[in-house]
């Protein structure tokens, strides 16, 4: 059986190995890297499967986004995580994120547009089904709503799959013909 590994898990699991402390990046490729990494990735006993390629691809998205750096002390090349790359391991998890949901609304519509190219396709099917199973309301193809600010929620989602440029984020006031299906469908009636 063929093992399937999404990217996503494992930029994020390099990300969390960077986050325990530097760590020197040929250390990733020893044998005993599985044992080491158990504590610090979901799926360490896959480790030694996957290609080196696709952690050093990881590795330069990380540090492409400056949520990691590389730092060469003599010989070694040194993998440590900065500082937006630490408030993105405090304040998210990609698999386990929520929107926020209080009592009362503040009768403010939130507007995810996007306008993702065809070489980004799985970006693009990975970013709708995120926001349907997030409970955002699907106005369009590429227009999901939500009643709740969840700016930094979905600019940690657009970060994570490298879609920052496609991806707006609006704030609205009113919606001329689905304001009324929106209020029934996030339950508003009694929010006001």
């Amino acid at each position: 059986m063929k093992n399937v590994i999404k990217s996503e898990s494992l930029t994020a699991d390099v990300l969390l190995i960077a986050a325990a402390g530097p760590i020197i990046l040929a250390s990733l490729f020893l044998p005993n890297a599985p044992l080491m990494l158990k504590s610090l990735i979901k799926w360490h006993k896959n480790w030694g499967k996957i290609k080196r390629q696709r952690i050093y691809e990881a590795i330069r998205r990380l540090n492409k986004k400056r949520l990691i750096e590389l730092e060469q002390k003599g010989n070694d090349l040194y993998l440590k995580i900065t500082e937006n790359g630490k408030k993105i391991i405090k304040n998210f998890d990609y698999d386990n994120i929520e929107l926020p949901n209080h009592k009362k609304w503040d009768k403010k519509w939130r507007m995810i547009i996007f306008d993702i190219p065809e070489k980004k396709n799985k970006e693009r099917r990975a970013l709708s089904a995120k926001l349907k199973d997030l409970g955002f309301y699907p106005l369009q193809e590429s227009v999901f709503i939500y009643p709740y600010d969840c700016q930094d929620e979905i600019d940690f989602i657009c970060s994570f799959l490298s879609i920052d440029n496609y991806v707006n984020y609006c704030t609205l006031e009113a919606l001329d013909k689905k304001e009324g299906d929106l209020r029934k469908f996030f339950d508003l009636s009694l929010k006001l």
